[in-house]
């Protein structure tokens, strides 16, 4: 079984392209602003059993949270332009990064985004980015039992190829995918590239789902 991980003050819709091509998913919306610990409890509280975890964003500090604390729910980790960057963890710099990546998305999914950004609201927005920028992620990487594909768009500012690499390094068994031409929501518009990236990875291990 699959289950999509969303980021920041969006919901499932930013995951509906990936979603059809990966066939039977999971896909819990987690609209309360809490820190990652708490987000991780209430996603693991959502599985119904083992899972592979494919996040995106701050779903990938949500996800390795889970991974860590319950790793008998992760059969393995898809980390999808995970966050936060370890060289940055300024709110202004990353607004200005989220406005840069905005050249490299679909206008389908920047509406989509604005949608769920009114509906999320402002004050819930930014309470949930301090929880995210607040957030450790590497600390929590080298702890990671589950295999990991880690996979960026190559134009992707939140999450540069410097710091993934990093990442990468720093999981115990994990390989690094960078899909050309694709901004941070490389899910979303080169979704037919990335569930292939996925199924190939998942052949390679013992976690392709069953």
């Amino acid at each position: 079984m699959f289950c999509l991980v969303h980021g920041l003050g969006v919901g499932q819709g930013y995951f509906a392209r990936l979603a059809q091509e990966l066939g039977d998913v999971l896909r819990p919306e987690l609209r309360t602003a809490l820190p990652i610990p708490e987000l991780g409890a209430q996603l693991a509280a959502l599985l119904p059993g083992p899972a592979v975890l494919v996040a995106n964003s701050m779903g990938c500090q949500v996800a390795t949270e889970v991974a860590v604390r319950r790793p008998e729910l992760v059969e393995a980790l898809v980390l999808v332009g995970p966050t936060v960057d370890t060289h940055t963890h300024s709110a202004a710099r990353h607004v200005l990064r989220l406005a840069v990546d905005g050249r490299y998305e679909p206008l389908r999914l920047t509406a989509i985004v604005i949608r769920d950004y009114f509906t999320y609201g402002p004050l819930r927005l930014v309470e949930q980015a301090r929880f995210a920028l607040e957030d450790r992620i590497e600390e929590r990487l080298p702890l990671v039992e589950a295999p990991t594909l880690v996979l960026r768009g190559a134009h992707d500012p939140l999450s540069p190829a410097r710091w993934c690499a990093e990442a990468t390094a720093l999981l115990p068994d994990a390989r690094l995918v960078t899909v050309p031409e694709a901004g941070h929501a490389v899910h979303y518009s080169h979704a037919q590239e990335v569930a292939a990236e996925i199924r190939g990875f998942l052949a390679g291990t013992r976690a392709a789902p069953r």
